[in-house]
């Protein structure tokens, strides 16, 4: 399995984080997604995914956006699989779309309903990223991308709110219409990801990762694992492909070049 990311251009960069391709899944193979606080855009160039609805496999639609989810998401590929992605940056789709974003959250939407239906005949990310441009009909948020930025440094929703000049419950409920998930919950995705980047970064275990991520301990990690992940920590890193994919590009800071 082939998995690249690529930097989206200067204007895209306001509300996208980044591009990706995957192909080359192996057939009948099932992977595991886990929380990251960003939506995404996922555009089958093959054969879709099938994803785990209770106890049936369902398939994906070819070109559908992927609201906020707040737990793991199991998916089982198919005989020939290849896909772009486009992660959003927090509050991006509300940028994009225009809609508040918590209106988005658990579901996955077809794109010809959200009128992003020319998606579905790109070949390349350069087609992509120049529909979701054309496309784009929201407005930037300078407070709320600042409650992303504090809340990505602490995690104090309170400190945020402060720093911000607003009341704790005027954060949450913007911070919820615009990411589309409380600032509490986003806090505690963004340290749940910062554990990996400590742990393939610097060497550490993972009771130091813990320790260094703001966890009180090793059993309180594990929690937060089994919650968002489905799995303990070292299970998820040693398993799932792309789990290890999406858990890690958080430490990775370079992007692949666009041929």
């Amino acid at each position: 399995m082939r998995y690249r990311e690529f930097a989206p251009g200067p204007r895209a960069s306001r509300f996208v984080e980044c591009f990706w391709t995957l192909d080359g899944a192996a057939e009948g193979t099932v992977q595991r997604v886990v929380p990251d606080g960003r939506c995404e855009l996922i555009l089958n160039l093959r054969e879709p995914f099938e994803a785990l609805d209770g106890a049936t496999w369902r398939r994906q639609p070819e070109c559908f956006l992927a609201g906020q989810i707040t737990g793991p998401l199991l998916l089982r590929a198919g005989s020939c699989s290849r896909m772009i992605g486009i992660r959003f940056r927090p509050g991006g789709v509300a940028q994009l779309l225009g809609v508040p974003a918590d209106e988005l959250a658990g579901r996955s939407i077809d794109a010809r309903d959200l009128g992003l239906g020319a998606l579905r005949s790109v070949g390349s990310v350069d087609e992509a990223e120049q529909i979701v441009l054309e496309r784009e009909r929201g407005a930037a948020d300078a407070v709320m991308d600042e409650a992303v930025r504090l809340l990505s440094r602490d995690g104090e929703v309170g400190g945020a709110a402060r720093a911000l000049g607003l009341s704790t419950r005027h954060l949450e409920r913007r911070f919820k219409a615009r990411v589309g998930m409380s600032p509490k919950h986003f806090a505690r995705i963004v340290r749940f990801q910062r554990v990996f980047g400590a742990v393939e970064g610097g060497g550490s275990g993972w009771v130091e990762a813990a320790a260094a991520c703001g966890y009180y301990d090793q059993a309180h990690l594990i929690r937060d694992f089994r919650d968002l992940a489905g799995e303990a920590p070292s299970h998820l890193m040693g398993g799932d492909e792309l789990a290890r994919h999406f858990l890690s590009h958080f430490s990775k800071t370079g992007k692949a070049t666009r041929a």
